[in-house]
């Protein structure tokens, strides 16, 4: 597989586990559960899936920076 495959496999995969600890938040929420730990797994499944995210996207996100900031010292 290429990298791009794996950055958009790491995209889906992030976007699915925020939704799956949004929703086991609203039910500890709603259930007013103290320790709920589907809830605090997923979150830390989440956190881990943005580490990796960021790292894909590490350079498109520099080069956007840097364009941006030079754009801004020549105006």
């Amino acid at each position: 597989m290429k990298r791009h495959h794996f950055n958009y496999i790491v995209s889906f995969l992030l976007l699915l586990a925020l939704c799956i600890t949004g929703a086991t938040g609203y039910i500890q929420a709603q259930l007013e559960l103290r320790r709920f730990i589907p809830h605090r797994y997923f979150a830390y499944v989440t956190l881990g899936l943005a580490a990796v995210h960021v790292y894909f996207n590490a350079g498109k996100l520099w080069r956007y920076l840097t364009s941006k900031f030079k754009k801004n010292k020549l105006e």
